[in-house]
């Protein structure tokens, strides 16, 4: 079949230009010649590039210890010297606490920006000899280890992503435990004793009277069934022991008391229901 070219073609058809390779900088060599002394020389670059992880990782670890530690000699003495020249003017002798206060906040600033510091230091540092940056202090105590991709999540990523939280934070254990029977057996008693003073005699106080008492019952029986279960499935562990002094008196001075500390070890066998309340 004939096909018929419908239109004049482009007069000005630019060819196609391919893409070059970018230029990748030679690995360094063992030996640099120096011209003018005409002797070969070992290559830092060399050492550093072929050097263990660990020894990288020092390398990374020490230039970073020097940038903030020079930060923090120089911010220091920078807020020392701001401070002796504003307390030496006439005017600000009556806030000398307020100034001492003041330089006490410009010096943890001053901490904490040499941390950054040397934190930025290290990352670049790592980054330039291909080493993970080494990761100093504790962990996230509500992160997670994801097994499949061999990485730690912090908190807030596990967050993020819908992992159930590793730690229970201290305002949900607050707000557990207000909701426990215990804690219940207490209010609904309050309650009782509310509705015995204020309410007037008649057909609805013993009515109300019989519902707070039946909540309080209730509550008292499954208080007491957690008391013996704590105490069944929990030992004292001696972990310690640590020093009280006594109180002194008119002739008596304070003696030191030693007192063994003690932690409550729970077995895993049974496990307290948030939303039933209950032990399974």
């Amino acid at each position: 079949m004939i096909y018929k070219i419908i239109g004049n073609l482009p007069r000005n058809i630019k060819r196609f230009k391919g893409q070059s390779k970018p230029k990748t900088e030679p690995l360094p060599t063992k030996l640099t010649f120096i011209t003018k002394s005409k002797t070969f020389k070992i290559n830092p670059k060399h050492t550093r590039l072929h050097a263990d992880p660990i020894a990288k990782k020092d390398m990374a670890s020490s230039l970073a210890r020097r940038t903030e530690e020079r930060s923090h000699i120089a911010l220091t003495k920078k807020v020392e010297n701001a401070f002796q020249k504003t307390v030496a003017k006439p005017q600000k002798a009556n806030q000398f606490a307020a100034l001492v206060k003041q330089k006490q906040r410009a010096l943890t600033r001053a901490f904490t920006l040499s941390k950054k510091r040397g934190h930025s230091t290290l990352e670049k540092s790592s980054k330039k000899l291909n080493i993970g940056v080494k990761k100093f202090g504790l962990k996230d105590e509500g992160g997670h280890y994801n097994k499949n991709y061999g990485t730690f999540l912090s908190s807030n990523e596990a967050k993020q992503l819908g992992f159930p939280p590793k730690e229970i934070s201290s305002e949900m254990k607050a707000f557990y435990a207000e909701s426990k029977p215990k804690a219940l057996t207490k209010r609904y008693f309050k309650t009782y004793q509310k509705v015995k003073e204020k309410f007037y005699p008649g057909k609805k106080r013993s009515e109300v009277k019989a519902f707070w008492k039946g909540k309080v019952k209730t509550e008292l029986k499954q208080a007491k069934i957690d008391r013996a279960i704590f105490r069944d499935t929990t030992v004292q562990k001696a972990t310690g022991d640590y020093t009280v002094w006594t109180k002194p008196g008119f002739v008596s001075k304070p003696k030191p008391v030693i007192r063994t500390r003690y932690k409550t070890i729970r077995s895993p066998e049974k496990t307290f229901d948030v939303y039933t309340k209950r032990w399974k």
